[in-house]
Formats: C-alpha cells, sequence, structure tokens
C-alpha cells in the first residue's frame, strides 16, 4: 500500500537551500570586477578613437594642393562659394585643397616665393590662365612638382608647351554646348511663353498642340559651327518640336512670345536687362547671387569648378586634354521635380 504526502507549503517562507560563505564574491572580487569591466570599455573606446583618429592624421599628414587664386576673382565667385568648393575639392583629393590669394599686380617672382612659403613639396599647384607666367616660371624652378594650368578657351598656342609635369587644360566647348542644348530643350518643353495659354479644343487643354517653341543661343567668338550643330542636336534630342535659332545682337532675338529658353554664353548682358521671363542659362563663374532670378543653370569653368577633374588628369600623367564645365541646376528656381532629375541625368552625358 502506498501513501502520497503532499508537502506542506508555508507561504512567506524560504526554503531555498542557504548558500556557502565560500561562494559568495567578497567586497574585494566585486570591485575587481567592476574595475575589470571599465578597463575593457576604455580599450574599446580608445580602439573606436584610434579608428577614427587614423583617416583625420592621413588626411593633415599628405602634402596639400595649392590653387593659386586671384583676389578680384573672390570677389566675383563669392567667399561662401569658394569655401564650399575648398571643402568639397579636399573631402574628393582626401587631402587639403589651400587657396593661395594673389593680389593685382604681383610678379611671377613674388608668386613662386608665396608658393614656396605655402609649402615646401605641394602635391599640385592649381594656375588660372591669368597666372599662365607664373605657372611656367614655377615649373621651371620645380620641375619635379605637378603644375596645371587651366587655359580656359584660350588657344593652346598662345599657352606654355606641356610635358610630364606642366600640364595644361582647356575647357570643353564641345560637351558644354550638348550639354546646354540638352538643358534648353528640356526647360523650353515644360515652360509656355506668355501669350501662348490659350484654350486648344482639340486638344481639350490649354493650348500645348498650338504653342510655338524657340531655343536661343547668344553666341560668343568661341562658338564655331560644330559647337553650334551640338547644341541644335542637343536640344532636338529633348524637344523635337523647338525651333533653335543663333543670336550675336539685341536686334536679332526672337520673339519673346515664342522663345522658351535663352542660353548665353560670355555674351548678351544687354539681353539680361530686359528682365526676361524665360528660363535662362549662363557661361558664367559669376556667384549666382548677382545673377537675374530667371537664371535655371550655370555652367561654371573657374578654376575652382574643375579643380578635382584636372588633379586627377595631371595624376594620370595626362598633360593636356579639355574639362567639360561644372554644371550648377538651381533646384530651388524649378518647379517640377522631375525636370530636375531630366537635368541631372543630363549633366553626365557626352556627345
Amino acid at each position: 500500500m502506498f501513501f502520497y504526502i503532499t508537502p506542506l507549503i508555508i507561504v512567506g517562507q524560504d526554503h531555498s537551500l542557504p548558500i556557502p560563505h565560500s561562494l559568495l564574491p567578497t567586497p574585494h572580487e566585486i570591485g575587481y570586477n567592476i574595475v575589470m569591466r571599465y578597463i575593457k570599455l576604455l580599450v574599446v573606446l580608445a580602439l573606436i578613437l584610434a579608428a577614427l583618429a587614423v583617416p583625420v592624421l592621413i588626411f593633415f599628414s599628405r602634402t596639400p594642393v595649392l590653387v593659386v587664386t586671384d583676389i578680384p576673382f573672390v570677389a566675383l565667385y563669392g567667399e561662401d562659394r569658394l569655401q564650399q568648393q575648398q571643402r568639397s575639392a579636399s573631402l574628393s583629393l582626401f587631402r587639403q585643397v589651400k587657396p593661395l590669394l594673389v593680389a593685382d599686380g604681383a610678379s611671377p617672382d613674388m608668386l613662386v616665393v608665396a608658393i614656396t612659403e605655402a609649402a615646401e613639396n605641394p602635391w599640385c599647384v592649381l594656375f588660372p590662365r591669368s597666372q599662365a607666367l607664373a605657372a611656367q616660371r614655377y615649373h621651371e624652378q620645380f620641375p619635379e612638382t605637378s603644375v596645371v594650368l587651366l587655359g580656359g578657351h584660350v588657344p593652346a598656342s598662345s599657352l606654355p608647351v606641356p610635358d610630364g609635369f606642366l600640364c595644361v587644360y582647356g575647357t570643353d566647348s564641345a560637351t558644354d554646348l550638348y550639354r546646354a542644348g540638352l538643358f534648353a530643350g528640356i526647360l523650353g518643353k515644360n515652360h509656355i511663353p506668355a501669350g501662348q495659354v490659350q484654350h486648344n479644343e482639340a486638344a481639350g487643354e490649354f493650348g500645348e498642340a498650338s504653342i510655338q517653341r524657340t531655343v536661343a543661343l547668344w553666341q560668343d567668338r568661341h562658338v564655331q559651327a560644330a559647337g553650334r550643330e551640338l547644341f541644335s542636336r542637343g536640344v532636338q534630342e529633348e524637344a523635337p518640336e523647338a525651333a533653335v535659332v543663333f543670336v550675336n545682337l539685341i536686334a536679332e532675338v526672337p520673339d519673346t512670345q515664342r522663345l522658351v529658353c535663352m542660353v548665353l554664353t560670355s555674351a548678351g548682358a544687354e539681353f539680361l536687362g530686359k528682365s526676361p521671363k524665360m528660363p535662362l542659362i549662363l557661361f558664367t563663374w559669376l556667384d549666382p547671387a548677382l545673377t537675374s532670378r530667371q537664371v535655371a543653370v550655370i555652367f561654371d569653368d573657374s578654376i575652382w569648378s574643375v579643380a578635382v577633374p584636372a588633379v586627377r588628369l595631371a595624376k594620370e600623367n595626362q598633360p593636356s586634354g579639355n574639362i567639360p564645365s561644372k554644371p550648377l541646376i538651381f533646384s530651388g528656381k524649378i518647379a517640377d521635380n522631375g525636370v530636375i532629375r531630366l537635368l541631372q541625368k543630363s549633366a553626365k552625358k557626352t556627345p
């Protein structure tokens, strides 16, 4: 016979077995464990800080890039804009990119001395076309330092002859005009000129079918027949129905009721004085704050805008070549995000 005896449980009474005092940590052991935890935490933090500090140390230990910059240029380019370009270039090249400001009237010899005082052994020195003589003089005295001269639209025959360490780059006008045509076509087909908004019963909407669109390029002496052809090609790729005209004088500008976009090279300032209402595209390095509020895109071929590709070409041992301008798209002046994306995509196309 078996008997099952239900154990008697008294609520509130601890029935666990007592822990021997020998198994309990002593106050000394508790303090030691806490200290070790803190030490491990400090070691981990030190390793993290070291990992973060190494790139910074490498960045500042690398030889810098110097960009010779005329003081009058800074006044028109904008100090804030220059500092922004400086930060962007430094991050892209992962080394310090420093401006070397040059006053009017500084001789090539004075500029060479200023460069040597700014950096004993710079990685590369960039000169604008206005300092071509100084670039050649510095190259003669320091033949093993990379020197880049940005000639813009100046003919190569008027600039120093490039070699292994003296690189001469111009502005890629062909790519610039093709992209300007693409931009003009995109902006033009999304702009309805004043006076042409009329009801079209056949279309059943505001008269898109009857709108006549014209894109104009105010050309300077650097625009040749090949450039005009590339510009027209760009416009036709985006706005096949638009007419393309080329003007040299204010009297040649077409009727503004048909004009949907005007592209101004280094000429046509008098057109801006007429307060145009259509989108504008400018070839200039001026501070955008100094331009018309209708300016939607700027093509900038200044030394700071093309500094990064110029340095990279020099370090790839390409002594000469052409670099496209940097398109600056003012998204705040364009309401349609789809248009902005098309412009950004077109900024990467080549003819």
